[in-house]
């Protein structure tokens, strides 16, 4: 071999470890990266020389790859795990504001106020010519219209704040879907000139993914053989090669007026294309949020504590307001026909329907409690008033009381799936992670062991052209 091909392959040898010197640097540096996979350098041994009547000779060593050790499986399972968690997660903090509003039990919760109201009734038909008594009726009634207006308002506050927090959503998601893309156009442009950038580029890649998966449920990744990946989320191709899909919040009204919003895929134009339908993640949470938990007109026929409250309110209103009409105030000479409520037009369900009737309102001696004219003695009204609290067929076969603790018991069974969810998921992601760490993960211990490997290669690389250098030196001397 002459002197020449000994310095080629002292070259190969030091671009080598000098490579593997690289990666080890690199891994250790990402040490405390979040999504980072450590990679190795492929060494082999270079295509061999054919010398004549000698056989086959060394021509050193080549950079064959650098291994990534990201795990799709691990990668996937991840993604969907996290998905599933993002979504108990919201679900629970939502369900917790709920819970705050409503303030059960408490003495100043609609559970109390309701009993408070019908007993109010059950003390004036004690009494029916005390005006104490029919002020008495009216505080008990403010309070409890007080406090379905308060839960009321409470709720659409946090429904509005769901859209604003859809519409933050959305806009992440285009981000995170526009940067895949470009990574993708990236990794397609740097694949064959530098591995370590590409492997680099494709952490940034998952990493990103996983982040997308918090949002739009399950996610599917296919990688062409370039290298680029297509994202699917709920069947809806969202990234294919370096292009990227546009996300919409788009709301609709119905014709009884409910409205509920969905996340469309758009074009530039802004044209509906498709919808994406999440089955887990903040979008599948924050969507049955909007358009079915706190959705008073809701029409799904799901759990929606909007409209429970809102049944509740008008059917106290028209249950009282039935037996009121046929009663008489204290005043009173004629049917007067009086409410004690505002009526509800059929087909409401509002909490803020409830509201005391002006004629009323202020004014006790109106209340109408009697049966027959000119007899302020007696209590027949406010009887049959105080007897509906025990009624088993004021609302869905239950007593108004029964119907609100029913109502209760089930958020509370919401809630509690929903942090049993989260506990389960938390503790799965953690395996999982912990299991994709011990494969992806930097061990600082083997790098550097590493280290010193490469070091002691690159320095008996350097020996060798060294040596190599010599010999040529001599031999040009001796031709002097």
């Amino acid at each position: 071999m002459s002197g020449f091909s000994a310095l080629e392959i002292g070259k190969r040898a030091l671009i080598a470890q000098r490579m593997g010197l690289d990666a080890t640097g690199n891994n250790i540096a990402n040490v405390n990266t979040p999504g980072y996979a450590r990679q190795e350098v492929l060494i082999g041994e270079s295509t061999p020389q054919y010398l004549v009547d000698k056989g086959f000779i060394g021509t050193g060593v080549s950079v064959d790859a650098v291994r990534s050790f990201r795990d799709e499986y691990f990668d996937r399972e991840i993604r969907n795990n996290l998905s599933r968690r993002s979504g108990y997660e919201a679900d629970d903090r939502t369900l917790q504001r709920i819970e705050t509003i409503l303030k059960e039990p408490s003495e100043n919760g609609m559970n109390s106020l309701m009993t408070e109201f019908f007993n109010s009734f059950q003390d004036l038909s004690l009494e029916p010519e005390s005006i104490a008594r029919r002020e008495q009726v009216l505080y008990a009634a403010q309070d409890l219209v007080h406090e379905f207006h308060t839960n009321a308002s409470s709720l659409q506050d946090l429904r509005s704040e769901t859209y604003t927090k859809l519409e933050n959503q959305v806009g992440d998601t285009n981000r995170i879907l526009k940067q895949i893309a470009e990574l993708n156009t990236q990794i397609n442009a740097s694949g064959s000139k530098s591995l370590i950038t590409a492997n680099t580029l494709r952490n940034q890649r998952s990493q990103l993914i996983e982040d997308l998966s918090k949002f739009g449920g399950t996610v599917f990744v296919s990688i062409d053989n370039n290298g680029m990946a297509s994202v699917n989320i709920g069947g809806n191709t969202v990234v294919t090669g370096g292009a990227a899909s546009i996300l919409k919040l788009k709301e609709s009204q119905s014709s009884t007026g409910e409205r509920t919003v969905r996340i469309d895929i758009v074009n530039t134009l802004d044209t509906s294309l498709s919808t994406l339908n999440p089955d887990t993640g903040e979008f599948a949470s924050a969507l049955k949020i909007y358009n079915v938990t706190l959705d008073e007109k809701d029409s799904s026929g799901g759990f929606s504590v909007a409209k429970t409250l809102g049944d509740l309110a008008v059917s106290i209103v028209n249950k009282v307001n039935t037996v009121a009409v046929t009663g008489y105030g204290l005043d009173d000479t004629t049917a007067p026909n009086r409410s004690f409520f505002v009526p509800v037009a059929p087909g409401t369900s509002d909490a803020f329907a409830i509201n005391i009737d002006p004629a009323v309102l202020g004014q006790p001696r109106n209340i109408p409690i009697a049966a027959s004219a000119g007899n302020p003695g007696d209590n027949t009204i406010a009887r049959q008033i105080a007897n509906l609290a025990n009624d088993s067929t004021f609302l869905n076969a239950q007593t108004p009381v029964g119907y609100y603790s029913s109502f209760l018991n089930k958020l509370a069974n919401t809630g509690s799936d929903a942090k049993s969810g989260l506990k389960t998921t938390t503790l799965l992601g953690d395996q999982l992670n912990s299991q994709r760490e011990s494969v992806i993960g930097v061990n600082l211990d083997e790098e550097a062991i590493n280290l010193v490997k490469y070091q002691k290669g690159y320095e008996a690389a350097a020996r060798v052209i060294n040596t190599s250098s010599e010999m040529l030196t001599t031999l040009i001397n001796l031709g002097r």
